[in-house]
């Protein structure tokens, strides 16, 4: 009997020892760092902040700026014909020729933007470099505000006739050939899917199309383009640009450009339609419509993106 329960004490002591030792293994070692949760278990927040823009709107810069060393192609394409002279037999205009933009932009430091677009009219080429100094996706403000400065440097040769003495008043372009602009630029968005951007524009000379119209330059030019931006998916922006008229730069009409573009990572693919062509600032600021303020032009604009 003693025997008996001299093996059931041993055994109760037996079981007490593995027990507290299961529970010793159990704590978690202070000096180990606890796991974290995994990321479907964590808890997630408001989705980003998505401008229904990139850093170029269809024509107009944007209060954006790409991310930090970000570098950016960029294709300007506008069919020459105008839609309402096109038809079946040359593809509704896409037939047609086009003046094409081609540009190159890079961020050296957070929200800084410098860059060049050369466009065929003219063989305009055109310098900037833009700094953001409010951005909405910050969270603090619906605002987002920039500055742009740059130059326009118009390469084109001096046709003969503008040799001659003295310069037919439509050469004026061949005794101005440089441009130097200033832009500020703010947007506000309303309801985290429409942004409107109004950019106030100073030009020293503003460029017109030779023998169009009757100065082909016209300086100190001011004026107050604006856009409206819907992001209408998380991919499909639609879009549109108007540049009110200015007699001083011998506007014919008002200016209007729309777009609907299409989203996908580092790319944005526009299609667009309005009366004016030009892309760059010294050419759309007071636009000449080629002396047809009623025609209207498709093109597109594409974007890629590279982080370097």
């Amino acid at each position: 009997m003693r025997s008996y329960r001299r093996i059931l004490s041993a055994a109760l002591i037996a079981a007490a020892a593995a027990g507290a030792f299961a529970q010793e293994k159990e704590k978690p070692d202070a000096a180990t760092p606890k796991a974290e949760a995994p990321p479907e278990m964590a808890e997630t927040g408001p989705e980003p902040f998505r401008p229904p823009e990139g850093s170029i709107i269809i024509n107009l810069p944007s209060a954006e700026v790409n991310p930090l060393r970000n570098l950016q192609l960029h294709f300007t394409h506008r069919f020459s014909e105008p839609l309402n002279d096109s038809n079946f037999h040359d593809l509704f205009s896409f037939d047609s020729g086009a003046d094409v933009g081609i540009g190159l932009s890079y961020v050296p430091v957070k929200d800084l933007e410098v860059g060049f677009l050369r466009y065929r009219s003219l063989e305009d080429w055109e310098t900037w470099a833009k700094y953001r100094f409010l951005s909405a996706s910050q969270g603090a403000s619906p605002v987002d505000a920039a500055l742009r400065v740059g130059g326009n440097f118009r390469a084109a040769k001096t046709p003969d006739i503008c040799e001659e003495s003295p310069r037919p008043p439509g050469c004026s372009f061949a005794d101005h050939k440089n441009s130097f602009f200033a832009q500020a630029i703010a947007g506000i968005t309303f309801f985290g899917r429409v942004r409107v951007t109004v950019v106030p524009t100073y030009i020293t000379y503003s460029a017109q199309q030779p023998f169009v119209v009757t100065e082909s330059v016209h300086s100190d030019v001011f004026n107050v383009p604006f856009a409206v931006a819907i992001a209408v998916t998380h991919s499909i922006n639609i879009q549109a640009e108007v540049v009110p008229r200015r007699s001083s730069a011998q506007a014919g009409g008002v200016g209007y450009i729309t777009a609907i573009e299409k989203t996908l990572l580092r790319h944005r693919f526009a299609f667009t339609i309005g009366n004016i062509r030009p892309t760059t600032v010294d050419q759309y600021i007071g636009p000449d419509f080629r002396g047809q303020p009623n025609n209207y032009y498709i093109g597109f604009n594409l974007t890629r993106l590279w982080k370097l």
